[in-house]
């Protein structure tokens, strides 16, 4: 059993998750241009198209000056859109061109297969399980910023 005085290291272990996961996706797809911020949001913006700047930022928890920052090196390599709601011009909703849906679609086969991979090698971890309580924690955190 965990002691409640060892908890910190579930942040180490998620964050340590992640970086494998994305610094192999970006070392397989040759990609020297995206920072690490700007490969989750291409991500991100693939599984959720049409979102404004502000719910981008409140769902990845990231600050959204460094979001704008990101969105326009993004753009200026011609990867997302920027566009502004018609229904209200003070929001910008983002969206992927051709060229980001590209990069997206392979760095999620290559996120998958690493996945695959993993699990493949530790038959002890089920995926759902794994999945579902990963989703849980998740959801209440974003619920909590609402």
């Amino acid at each position: 059993m965990l002691k409640k005085s060892h908890y910190h290291n579930l942040s180490s272990c998620i964050a340590g998750i992640y970086r494998h996961a994305r610094n192999d996706a970006s070392r397989y797809t040759g990609e020297t241009t995206l920072r690490g911020t700007q490969g989750d949001l291409i991500v991100y913006l693939y599984d959720h198209p049409g979102l404004s700047q502000r719910q981008i930022a409140r769902d990845l928890c990231v600050d959204p000056s460094l979001l704008a920052r990101d969105l326009k090196a993004l753009k200026a390599q011609g990867l997302v859109s920027r566009e502004q709601n018609p229904a209200d011009h003070r929001v910008n909703i983002i969206a992927l061109t051709r060229s980001g849906a590209d990069i997206a679609r392979k760095r999620i086969r290559l996120v998958n297969n690493w996945w695959i991979d993993l699990f493949k090698q530790n038959p002890d971890i089920d995926p759902e399980t794994f999945e579902s309580e990963l989703r849980c924690v998740y959801n209440r955190l974003l619920a909590n910023q609402l």
